[in-house]
Parts: structure tokens; sequence; C-alpha cells
């Protein structure tokens, strides 16, 4: 998680073969839980909720691997004890604490859950962060992130058409379909934070799918010289921004655009905000895959790539 959370500080899609639109529904099937969410001003997906007696919202966050990680700075909590720390990307000094007392979420007003993650002593356990810095770019009522520590224990449906969460308990949820024209990625099972392996201009490149990052593309600089010389890459001019072409995800070619350049000793490729935002995605973690179903709508374009 904590490699998780110091990332966090820190697409257009072409497919060749006829697409098949996801069916799509405002009933809930049986034993569906449904969550809206709304997306703010950056195009983050926020789920309303409380904490105890605190109302905010929680960040949508395929990438943390925790269940919860709880804003401290927004959310009255007891002192705590240390769980370990390091330095964010802007090389601040991060803090994590380990609560014991009784957290307990309530999520869009209808599931309710222990806000823990577990110290591997107590299951209960909270997990905090002084994330006052998110608070103020993200929502003034942060209460923190919903991770895939909470999403592993059901099928998850993300549909940004309609802005809802579905989620089935993985012992009753049917076979995930994958329809014609789906992009279906692989990954260890009940673990997408594990990267899985792009191909960008025949340079295999680790990826990973975050709903809580920019698209972002982080290579040595022997890796953009070999990227560069296929000519996968276009500038966009002015800006920090690339354009990658026909990158191989889940055995389909796609162009993803709007990717902040950065040169780093990992080497990742994380497809986010404006990359899933053009899929109905269901994220499978009983066979380690996410199903990607093109929606029809377009990526949001960055302002800003510096």
């Amino acid at each position: 998680m904590q490699a998780r959370f110091l990332a966090i500080l820190a697409l257009l899609v072409s497919v060749t073969p006829a697409i098949a639109q996801p069916e799509h529904s405002d009933l809930a099937a049986p034993g569906e839980i449904v969550l809206p969410f709304h997306l703010n001003k950056e195009g983050y997906p926020l789920i309303a909720a409380s904490v105890n007696d605190t109302s905010g919202v929680f960040l949508l966050d395929t990438g943390d691997s925790d269940r919860f990680l709880l804003n401290r700075n927004y959310i009255p909590m007891d002192t705590g004890t240390p769980a370990g720390g390091g330095m964010t990307a802007s090389g601040q000094a991060l803090d994590l604490r380990w609560h014991t007392g009784h957290y307990t979420a309530i999520l869009a007003g209808v599931l309710s859950a222990v806000a823990s993650s577990g110290d591997r002593k107590n299951d209960d356990a909270s997990l905090s962060v002084d994330a006052r810095q998110e608070q103020e770019d993200i929502d003034p009522h942060f209460l923190g992130w919903l991770g895939w520590g909470f999403l592993k224990a059901y099928v998850t449906t993300i549909d940004y058409r309609d802005h809802t969460l579905r989620l089935l308990p993985v012992n009753s949820a049917p076979r995930t379909a994958h329809p014609l024209g789906s992009i279906v990625v692989s990954f260890a099972p009940s673990s997408p934070v594990v990267p899985f392996t792009t191909i960008i201009g025949q340079h295999p490149t680790p990826a990973i799918l975050d709903t809580a990052g920019w698209d972002r593309l982080a290579l040595q600089p022997s890796s953009w010289a070999k990227v560069m010389a296929a000519h996968t890459i276009r500038r966009r001019p002015g800006k920090d921004c690339v354009t990658l072409r026909t990158v191989s995800v889940g055995e389909q070619n796609v162009d993803v655009v709007d990717v902040e350049r950065a040169e780093r000793s990992m080497e990742r490729l994380t497809l986010g905000i404006g990359f899933l935002r053009r899929f109905t995605s269901t994220w499978d973690p009983r066979d380690g895959t996410v199903t990607l179903v093109p929606n029809g709508t377009r990526a949001p374009r960055r302002g800003d790539c510096s």
C-alpha cells in the first residue's frame, strides 16, 4: 500500500473489430449492491459515505491494495500507533498509523463495512494518513481511499455512463462475459496492483489499471530511445504529454492519448482516468481478469501535463 500511496501523490482507444456495446440496466441483479459515484473536476470517482458521524466521500482506488485508507486530518481518530512511513513524490514525510478504535463506513447509504485494513494482528485495525493535501485537491470532505482490498470480495463493475459501482459477492456472481470487441487484461488473482505487460513499439512495459491516477508512462532513458525509434510516440506540442500509437493491451491494439511523460528507474504505464472512462470495466478476482467493453464515450482531454 505504501508504494501505491507514494504513486498517488507524485484515451482514445482504437479497436478494429466491430464493438459489442455492453448490456445496461438501471435495475440491480439479484444480490447486487449498487453504489452511485460522481466525478470531481479532475475526473476522480468519488463515493458519498460516512465514517462514524463524519460525512464525506471516498476515492475509488483500484491501485490501492488496502481495504480502506482513512484521512485522519478530516475524520476524528485516536492517536494510533506508527505503521511505517516514507517520502511522498513531492518530498514530504509520510506517516501511516494504525488505529484500534471502532470505525464504521457506510457507503452511499446502503452498504456498511468496518473501515479497516487489518495489521495482521487485528483484522479490525484501521489504517490512516494525514491527507490534508489530497483533501484540498480532491474534495474538502475527503474521507480517504476505498481500495482493492475491499473490492476483491466482489465481482465489481464500474460503469462510467451512469456513474455506478456494481458489486456482486464472488461466491454468487455468474461468470463474467467477454463480448466481441472487449479487451481482457489478466493480472495476479486478487491483486491488480501487480502489473500486467503491455507492448509499446515492441518494447514490453509493465502496466496497471488505476481509477485514481492519470495516464502516465515512466521509462528509463534507454527505453524511451527504443520506443521513440519505433515511431510509436507522438509528442503533444507545448505539453509534457505524448500519444502512444498501437499499444498492445490484452492482445488488442489501442491508441492512448494525453499520457504524461516521465523518466524513472521503475518503468510503468498507468492506464487511468483518461483510459478507463471510455469503458465499462468488470474486475473479477476469481480468475484475475479485468474485462473492458468500450462504452462509446470520448476520453477527457488533460488541461496540463506539466
